[in-house]
């Protein structure tokens, strides 16, 4: 048999394994997968010998800038995917106009989507007003709802009695609700008496968010997801190991319905980098202290992270840059997705991160929490032939000239990597060329609107 795309001689990873091997894709979907000394015919061949082959990584929280275009847009996002070895994204809601209804949904897909070179997916939201469309939106495909317990730009923070309420609305639908979790009133309160003090600066933005600023609202949303036993609850972005101890003592009481995501910018960077770096590595939650640090990896290499997710949420130049004088004003948020996996797999393999790991938390389990098992996540036949090829020895430093995304700058310029994404495809068609002069080789639309499947 000849197939239509077959990557050969390659070291597979799956989170169950590495071995040496060939995968074969017909029809943009996996077809074979041999061991090696099997060997597989292509209408077209790659040779993967000394390259990591892994399954396309999926980024579970994405802020890709619909309706914003001068912070972010689908098109310069989903190129910064495809040059980070990310096949799949799921945008979240605060777009402008925020998702919250079928029709905003529907006109999402149609303008922004319709230019993506990856696969991507959509959230709505679990805010006040908006409970009604919940199920809609199910039905129309977004299976995930964001809500925030903490003022957050131009997106509703959702109260205690609307989050509890739409908990109960995903029991009967299915779905999973993903939370930002920090308590408003504290950040606030400490905000307002820090700058009538006088205090600016990094040090004084991170004394304004404590790690028991966040602690206490992970605590509240799983005392909520209690009353909601067949919710999946999901905590976005934790900077905390103390939120991961809390985690696993939840689940070891019996709380199944729990899970959680931390993101590169905790893995890879602390309150030092922030201080040094300024205005790019600010974001909300706030980076934590080495030790911090070190006990988050600690949870993600013991199994009670569930995924890393990147929180790409980038911001124009004017409202990152030229405010260091009043860092208040700086803009929450950092770049992050096309340097998600570099900076994941350089920190880690410096723990002892095994590469079987790796794909459990940017493939596997993101597909399995978020409606994509089956189709994402894995390289097996029936999946879509989503693949990255990667060289895991080469070192290279992250210039800003680099970036594929719009807002081209990042907290990690100027870091030395090991591990390089090569090839990136998507449904078998090559997106990224780390060998091609552009680097993107296919066109703007080519990515697909990925419905997640929902379990009540």
């Amino acid at each position: 048999m000849v197939f239509d795309h077959v990557v050969a001689n390659g070291t597979l990873v799956t989170g169950s394994g590495v071995f040496k091997g060939s995968v074969a894709v017909s029809e943009g979907t996996v077809a074979a997968v041999a061991a090696a000394g099997t060997v597989l015919r292509g209408r077209s061949t790659v040779d993967a010998e000394g390259l990591m082959v892994l399954p396309g990584l999926i980024d579970a929280h994405s802020h890709a800038g619909h309706g914003d275009p001068d912070r972010e847009n689908f098109t310069a996002y989903s190129r910064a995917c495809a040059a980070g070895g990310i096949t799949t994204f799921i945008d979240m809601p605060l777009s402008n106009p925020s998702t919250l209804t079928p029709e905003t949904l529907r006109e999402k897909i149609a303008s922004s989507g319709s230019a993506s070179h990856v696969d991507y997916a959509l959230y709505g939201g679990v805010v006040p007003g908006y409970l009604h469309h919940v199920e809609s939106m199910v039905k129309e495909g977004a299976g995930a709802f964001k809500s925030f317990t903490c003022r957050c730009s131009n997106y509703p923070m959702t109260d205690d009695g609307t989050l509890l309420e739409g908990m109960k609305i995903l029991e009967r639908t299915g779905g999973i609700l993903s939370i930002h979790a920090e308590n408003d009133t504290l950040i606030q309160t400490l905000t307002d008496r820090l700058m009538a003090e006088g205090r600016n600066g990094p040090r004084a933005f991170l004394d304004s968010h404590p790690p028991y600023s966040e602690l206490e609202a992970v605590q509240r949303v799983f005392f909520l997801a209690k009353r909601a036993p067949r919710c999946r609850v999901h905590i976005a972005h934790m900077s905390i190991p103390e939120g991961m101890e809390l985690l696993r003592r939840c689940r070891g009481e019996g709380m199944n319905n729990l899970s959680a995501e931390t993101c590169p910018q905790y893995l890879g960077m602390c309150e030092d980098d922030l201080v040094a770096i300024g205005a790019p590595a600010k974001c909300d939650p706030p980076v934590r202290s080495a030790e911090a640090v070190e006990k988050l990896w600690g949870y993600v290499l013991d199994g009670t992270v569930d995924i890393i997710a990147s929180d790409h949420s980038p911001h124009p130049f004017s409202r990152k840059t030229g405010r260091e004088a009043d860092f208040w004003t700086v803009a929450e948020g950092c770049t992050g997705i096309q340097t998600m996996l570099p900076v994941v797999l350089t920190e880690g393999r410096k723990r002892g991160l095994s590469w079987e790991r790796l794909v459990q938390l940017m493939a596997e389990r993101p597909a399995d929490l978020f409606g994509l098992r089956g189709r994402k996540g894995r390289i097996a036949p029936g999946h879509d032939g989503d693949i990255v090829l990667l060289d895991p020895e080469r070192e290279w430093v992250l210039e800003d000239g680099d970036l594929q995304h719009l807002v081209k700058q990042s907290p990690f310029t100027g870091r030395t990597f090991r591990g390089r994404v090569v090839k990136t495809f998507v449904r078998g068609g090559l997106v990224y060329d780390d060998g091609a002069a552009e680097k993107i080789v296919n066109r703007p639309g080519y990515g697909r609107f990925c419905s997640m499947e929902t379990r009540p």
